[in-house]
């Protein structure tokens, strides 16, 4: 009898064959497959590959009055992302009485760090894996990430966004000092007399440096209308969006799909477009191949800065995304009543690692590259042993079994 996580063992596999074969390839022949490689590989996936899958996984495979749609299932995923960032927002509180020097850009880390969940690159194959359904796979991973576009990325822009304009406020207040220097005389003076004032400046100065949310920020014009642009202009949103629209308009269901819901023949289908489809698909199917193989030759360009923290900042990360993370979707499972098949697709997507794509952000301001590097090699390391660990423990406890 064939083990019944053998296909998805297959799945964990064909991705971690599929990384190591990009980084082996980034080592032999690295005249070829370089940064250049990675960069145009990244462009590709998301400008063309991924808006494809979201357009048809979307447009073409969900129906939104459908009574069988799970808005509730994009809703765990939302609010698990709200609590992820209470988590950062709170965790960091906490550690900036023993640490001054941590601030907006470190929650925007942890974040990231929690629930930038590689959803589709490694949920699409693993989910079709389990369920050994590619459409199904498809329509969890694609739900799964809706609210990462739309909720997530905004509000990540806005806090490295934020970290960007402190870091640009002290370098200005350093070069003003530098350029009028007091003499050691005045210095000596003014260290003599105003003690306690410059005890006190100081202290305000290393409290407004290093505050986690700076309020001003919030109602800075340019600030939020360079994040909507940035936003409004992201490929993936122009393909969530289109794909809504073929979805409400249910031209998708009526026109592009040969069969129906009950798989009897569509009578309104239109095969003279089932091209459109078809391309959709092809390049759809390269998101995943083409991504996890540059994540390898990233991964072996990195050398040893891929894994640059200490132990104890790795398990914290580790246990806290692979295991936390999970435990926390279980609960909001249970609060939102998910029927067996999204209960598990929920919790198995929120035991994912993070994407390659947070490392893209955060090193785009320069910030956490150290955590974010080591959270995407260490966790896609893990992801073979977590996806198979949590299948199994579900069935043991009985949860979320049947489908």
């Amino acid at each position: 009898m064939t083990w019944k996580y053998l296909p998805v063992l297959n799945a964990c596999l064909n991705i971690i064959f599929t990384v190591s074969l990009g980084s082996i390839m980034g080592k032999t022949v690295p005249q070829v497959f370089d940064q250049a490689f990675v960069n145009a590989s990244v462009k590709f996936v998301f400008y063309v590959a991924l808006p494809c899958l979201v357009v048809k996984g979307i447009g073409v495979g969900v129906d939104f009055y459908s009574e069988a749609f799970l808005w509730k299932y994009i809703a765990c995923f939302l609010i698990l992302r709200v609590f992820a960032l209470i988590l950062a927002i709170a965790s960091l509180m906490l550690q900036q009485k023993r640490n001054t020097e941590l601030g907006i850009g470190d929650v925007a880390v942890r974040w990231l760090a929690l629930t930038w969940i590689s959803t589709v690159i490694l949920g699409v194959p693993i989910l079709t894996a389990v369920f050994g359904d590619a459409q199904k796979g498809a329509f969890y991973g694609l739900l799964a990430g809706i609210s990462s576009f739309v909720f997530q990325l905004p509000f990540q822009l806005f806090f490295f966004e934020c970290h960007k304009l402190d870091n640009d406020r002290l370098e200005a207040e350093n070069d003003d000092a530098v350029e009028s220097p007091e003499s050691e005389q005045e210095k000596l003076e003014h260290n003599k007399n105003n003690d306690e004032d410059d005890d006190e400046q100081s202290a305000k100065r290393i409290e407004n440096k290093k505050s986690i949310i700076k309020y001003n920020h919030a109602f800075h014009g340019k600030l939020w209308r360079d994040i909507l642009i940035r936003v409004g202009t992201n490929p993936v949103i122009w393909g969530i969006m289109l794909g809504f629209i073929i979805s409400l308009s249910t031209f998708g269901k009526r026109f592009l799909r040969p069969r129906n819901d009950d798989k009897t023949p569509n009578s309104n289908y239109l095969p003279w477009l089932q091209f459109f489809v078809d391309s959709l698909t092809w390049f759809g199917e390269c998101v995943s191949p083409v991504s996890l193989f540059s994540m390898g030759i990233w991964m072996q360009m990195q050398g040893r800065n891929l894994i640059s923290i200490g132990l104890g900042q790795i398990a914290i990360f580790m246990i806290s995304k692979l295991i936390l993370v999970p435990i926390l979707m279980i609960g909001l499972g249970k609060a939102f009543q998910l029927e067996d098949e999204p209960g598990r697709a929920a919790v198995l997507i929120a035991s994912l690692p993070i994407s390659l794509a947070s490392f893209s952000l955060g090193s785009k301001y320069n910030k956490g590259e150290a955590v974010l590097s080591t959270n995407v090699a260490v966790g896609t390391i893990l992801m073979l042993p977590t996806v198979i660990i949590w299948n199994l423990v579900m069935d043991k406890i009985d949860l979320y079994t049947m489908y």
